[in-house]
């Protein structure tokens, strides 16, 4: 039973918060029991399992997936997960390898910030059929507080970080449809078109750069009860879906 937060076990897990040090370890960690099911069924590889002792139902998980699991008290287990009541274990896992932007929808995000919106944005476009592409400072697709949002997402869908231009998109054939309050309606644009469309996001404060939304087709969802916006994993979400209701079978 590890009782300290000082553990060097707990200690190495917990510096997994830090962006840098993903990227370095090439590792991450996930909280709850649905995540751990999840990177089980994808056969992602798993380092170690915190748990609580009475936690039954991830013992048989690990013990299941040949996983080392260490029984932890519920404070040690706090100060790794990162909710701050966390249900269940908190796993660390290692990052799938980077892989290639392809010729399929897609949705780019560019400097977008909220761990919530992009976990919202990988879940969506896991149900939808999408790949998701962000920029070198959007947030870390890989952190635990975007996983724990991407709610299995993660593993259902390619992701591809360090994006550094709509040039790459062009590269693939993907059509840019960059999404502003002051584009065509979509439903007035045809999104039914074979080719394959990526529709970008830009910072929730600040929108995306001219140099992008200058040089792409601007759309945007129309709202008739006249509110000005929606956060920009709900209009992701919303522009993925009428996409896929459209897209050639």
């Amino acid at each position: 039973m590890i009782t300290s937060v000082r553990n060097s076990r707990v200690v190495e897990a917990r510096k997994l918060n830090r962006r840098r040090e993903r990227r370095a370890t090439g590792k991450t960690t996930i909280d709850g029991p649905l995540l751990l099911r999840e990177a089980i069924a994808a056969d992602i590889a798993i380092s170690e399992v915190f748990a609580l002792a009475d936690d039954e139902e991830t013992v048989g998980l690990a013990e299941s997936a040949g996983v080392e699991l260490l029984a932890v008290t519920p404070d040690v287990l706090r100060s790794l997960a990162s909710s701050v009541n966390p249900r269940g274990p908190v796993a660390v896992i290692a990052i799938p390898p980077p892989r290639a932007i392809t010729a399929t929808d897609a949705v780019l995000l560019w400097e977008v910030r909220d761990p919530g919106n992009a976990g919202t944005i990988i879940r969506s476009a896991a149900s939808f059929g999408f790949q998701v592409l962000a920029s070198r400072d959007t947030v870390d697709l890989w952190s635990p507080k975007v996983v724990r949002a991407g709610v299995g997402g993660h593993f259902r869908t390619p992701l591809i970080e360090d994006v550094t231009g709509i040039e790459e998109l062009d590269r693939v054939g993907l059509v840019p449809l960059a999404m502003t309050t002051r584009g065509v309606a979509i439903g007035k644009v045809d999104i039914s078109d074979p080719t394959p469309v990526a529709f970008v996001l830009g910072n929730e404060a600040h929108g995306l750069p001219a140099e992008i939304s200058d040089r792409v087709t601007n759309v945007t969802l129309p709202m008739p009860g006249g509110t000005e916006s929606l956060n920009a994993g709900v209009a992701a979400s919303i522009a993925m879906y009428l996409r896929m209701s459209r897209r050639p079978q």
